[in-house]
Formats: C-alpha cells, structure tokens, sequence
C-alpha cells in the first residue's frame, strides 16, 4: 500500500486516479498544519474526504493533531523559507504515519502543483523516508493538472484560493491593498 499525505481534494484527485490507474492500493493521509484558519483546514478536509469516498480511497485524517502554533514556530523570522519547513513537518509526519501503517512508501499530492517546489518536496520526503524506513515514491504529477482541476469543478469541490499558510494567504491578497 502506498500512503499519499494529500492537502485538499482538488489536488488529490488526479494523484490518486494515477497512482489507482497504475494499480497502487492507495492510503489518503490528511496532515496538514499549515492551513489557516481552522474553517479552511475544514473546508479542504471535507472535499479531500468527497473525494476518497468517490474513488474508494480510505484516509486516515489527523484532526486531533491540527495544531497551526507548530507551523508558525516553525515559520516565525523565516517566511520566505517557510516552505521547505512546511515540506518538512507534513511529509515527516506522513513517513511517520506510512511507516504504522505498515505501507511500502509514501508520497505528496504537493507533488501535483505546478506551484509547489517540486525538488524541495522531493528532498524532504526522501530525507523523511531515511529517518523511518519507509521510501519516499517520487511522480511528477503536473500534466494532470488542467484534468484535476476540470474534474474538481464538475464534482463541485471547493477549491481553496491560496497554499493555506496566513503568509500564502497574504502573498495573494496583499495586491488588493495596493502592495
């Protein structure tokens, strides 16, 4: 079985239809954070469960973990690296998690997203991998990106505006305060 840490529906769907098309047994991990504020961790939660109910994904959700004090330590005095903390703390967590779980690797929806820094996700889970002896599965999953996100508006998911840090959050709303 392989362990996909995902960070919202949208993203989930094409990772999951490839990784289920290549014949992988396919865990969903929702671990994440980062996500602010708490109605937004729940929003993207509630369409990631929509869609491992529609492809017969199961997840294992981490509520009781969701603790975003973690990330902003993690964040404070570093915003613009704060990404690669964030890669960090979610895929550690998912190694972590592959490895209870008894699954033979792990990867990241993050690896969907034309936005994300692919290398630095690469970097983090395997560097994850090593410390809990589990392998970090590493697919380039962008060119389903205009496929995932057809898919995410005719199943009518919601679709989150920014990453889903407060810093995302801000980078993409500061225009409208003329910054």
């Amino acid at each position: 079985m392989l362990l996909v840490h995902a960070c919202c529906g949208p993203c989930a769907i094409t990772v999951f239809r490839e990784l289920l098309g290549q014949g992988e047994d396919v865990l969903g991990f929702y671990y994440n954070p980062n996500i602010h504020p708490l109605a937004e961790y729940l929003r993207r939660r509630d369409a990631l469960r929509q869609v491992g109910e529609r492809l017969e994904v199961p997840l294992v959700v981490a509520d009781a973990e969701y603790d975003p004090v973690q990330f902003l330590r993690l964040a404070a005095f570093r915003e613009k690296d704060r990404c690669g903390s964030c890669y960090e703390l979610r895929l550690d967590r998912a190694a972590r998690e592959a490895k209870s779980q008894g699954c033979t690797a792990f990867t990241s929806t993050l690896l969907y997203s034309k936005y994300q820094d692919h290398q630095a996700i690469r970097d983090a889970g395997e560097a994850a991998g090593r410390t809990h002896g589990v392998p970090f599965f590493y697919q380039d999953f962008r060119p389903g990106w205009e496929e995932g996100i057809r898919l995410s508006k005719e199943w009518e998911l919601y679709r989150q505006p920014y990453c889903g840090c407060i810093y995302s959050e801000f980078d993409r709303y500061r225009k409208k305060l003329g910054r």
